[in-house]
């Protein structure tokens, strides 16, 4: 009775296939520098403690895979049987489809020693920002690598610029290798490149997207004479990218601003008529903001309605919801001629500075001086203090202008804000001290505005810094 129920027991397994795996089937550790050899039902397992180049040779047909199964991508060589593989540190294994012994050879370099080969720009020397981009020369062929390493800064980076003369037609030459294929899961293969004026009046030029593995991807943009920074994001892997120029196409001529004012809407811009353009933007910022013309500042002064750029008007109003009453705005207007998808920026205008006062049903009174209060908050050393500044409401405001300055000194650093009852100061200028210090005394004041009319300055108030902050 015992022995019929074991055999039953075993007929199951079989049926449910629980014997189905091979009898031989193993997980074997293969060293990085080997010769041994493969067949079907094994997994080879590797590991690399840094980043690595892997040459494989074999003639078996094997695949390369990290623990999330994603299949890493070979690079062909010239030498018959042998590819290379570039591989981040981690574990991986191996699989071969041939069900004989076959033999296989691999050896490894840690990508520090070659790095210089496949690098056009050390990351020691260029780690390449949106700050510090890397410059580059039209024609200059650039080797790169992307997220190679776990280390953040030790990857160089994908910011780079370069300038142009004229007004020309840029066109990239792009490769990408990727370390792994294409899965729903791998969020590491997306290639992208976006192109932005070194200017404080930002535009984003359409941009190339594309996944995967890329051959001498070409791509072009017309842009006007100036300095540009390239983004490049590349897949995790290896890449190279050129540029060169050609006459340009399709550029748009230049607009100018004709006329400026406030209104009960806000501030009216009027504008010329361009030359093959098809839409214009009104930049806009405050002109009190120091805003140096470096890549820092991309986006110090954007089209105001960014969501519906460039429509194809002559005037265009900037809402009073985005403005500051007594506040002075420096003005330009952009031009664009889009043909299918493709935007085509035109040069930006002169720029105009205007002081916009609120138009108001009423006429404005000049509004009382308000009572103010202030305080220093204490983060207890870290990097985000500031000075509290409370005044009591008066609804007829349009808004305050606060004045602050180190105590002992003459000049006031002044801005202006549409906050009812409070404000903070938060980043003194170099002006007033620089950054805050334990022991100093800050002198505050602050005046209403109703329209153009001013009210006096209120009583000064002083406030003192407890502690110095880590920066």
């Amino acid at each position: 009775m015992k022995k019929q129920y074991l055999l039953s027991i075993a007929v199951v397994g079989i049926l449910l296939g629980l014997s189905s795996a091979p009898a031989n089937a193993a997980k074997i550790s293969m060293p990085n520098n080997s010769t041994s050899y493969i067949k079907k039902g094994n997994t080879y397992n590797l590991r690399f403690k840094a980043p690595s180049k892997l040459t494989v040779t074999t003639k078996a047909k094997y695949t390369i895979s990290n623990t999330s199964d994603w299949k890493c991508i070979p690079y062909k060589t010239s030498q018959k049987d042998t590819k290379v593989f570039y591989l981040r540190a981690g574990n991986y294994h191996l699989t071969t489809t041939d069900t004989k012994s076959k033999k296989i050879k691999t050896k490894y370099t840690k990508i520090t020693s070659i790095r210089k080969h496949l690098e056009t720009f050390s990351y020691k020397k260029y780690p390449s920002n949106i700050s510090k981009p890397t410059s580059i020369k039209i024609g200059q062929t650039v080797k790169g690598m992307e997220d190679m390493y776990q280390t953040p800064k030790y990857n160089a980076g994908g910011y780079y610029q370069f300038t142009i003369d004229k007004d020309q037609k840029v066109t990239l030459d792009y490769s990408s290798m990727p370390v792994y294929q294409n899965a729903r899961s791998n969020i590491f293969n997306d290639n992208s490149v976006r192109i932005t004026p070194v200017s404080s009046y930002y535009y984003e030029q359409t941009g190339l997207k594309i996944k995967g593995k890329i051959t001498h991807k070409k791509y072009s943009w017309n842009l006007t004479k100036g300095t540009y920074v390239m983004n490049l994001t590349p897949a995790r892997g290896r890449y190279s990218f050129r540029l060169t120029t050609s006459n340009a196409e399709n550029i748009p001529s230049v607009s100018g601003i004709t006329d400026v004012k406030s209104t009960k809407d806000g501030l009216t811009v009027e504008y010329s008529k361009a030359e093959d353009a098809t839409g214009y933007g009104v930049y806009y910022q405050e002109s009190n903001k120091h805003n140096a013309f470096n890549v820092a500042s991309l986006d110090a002064a954007r089209v105001f309605n960014y969501q519906n750029p460039y429509p194809n008007v002559l005037s265009q109003i900037i809402p009073k919801v985005q403005l500051i009453n007594g506040q002075t705005y420096t003005l330009a207007v952009g031009t664009i001629k889009k043909i299918n998808a493709e935007n085509n920026y035109g040069p930006i205008s002169k720029p105009v500075e205007y002081t916009y006062y609120a138009v108001n049903d009423t006429k404005p009174i000049t509004p009382k001086t308000p009572m103010l209060e202030v305080s220093y908050y204490d983060d207890h050393g870290q990097d985000e203090p500031y000075i509290s500044v409370n005044w009591n409401l008066n609804s007829n405001v349009d808004s305050y202008e606060i004045a602050y300055r180190l105590k002992g000194t003459q000049n006031w650093t002044t801005f202006l804000t549409k906050s009812k009852t409070s404000d903070e100061i938060s980043d003194p200028t170099n002006d007033t001290g620089s950054d805050f210090k334990k022991g100093q005394v800050y002198e505050v004041r602050v005046r209403a505005l109703n329209s153009n009319l001013k009210s006096n300055w209120s009583k000064i108030k002083t406030v003192t810094v407890t502690v110095t902050p880590n920066r």
